[in-house]
């Protein structure tokens, strides 16, 4: 049975293309994904995930990068994702909030 996790695009973006697939399968596409850098906020979503471990997927296009993480939604119903120096980085907080 599928589960909701929840992802937050963070730090680095600047007018990106984001693309993330789970288990190789296209779950968001975002365009023009800006950061901002006030309260290191991008774009949040809802994906639906398996109700198991899985391979979750990101590419920015408009960079050239793409990173791939294995990811337990029932451990870390919560991810975050960031460009740092020329690299995708997770991470696993226990809860996602904005001011």
């Amino acid at each position: 049975m599928p589960m909701l996790i929840h992802l937050a695009l963070q730090d680095g973006f600047e007018d990106d293309e984001i693309v993330l697939r789970v288990d190789g399968s296209e779950a968001y596409r975002g365009e023009g994904i800006t950061t901002r850098t006030q309260i290191s906020h991008a774009a949040d979503m809802q994906l639906e995930v398996p109700d198991r471990p899985f391979i979750l997927e990101a590419e920015v296009p408009t960079r050239g990068v793409r990173e791939a993480f294995d990811i337990d939604p029932r451990a870390h119903p919560n991810v975050t994702v960031s460009l740092r120096d020329g690299q995708l980085v997770a991470g696993f907080p226990e809860r996602i909030g904005f001011v």
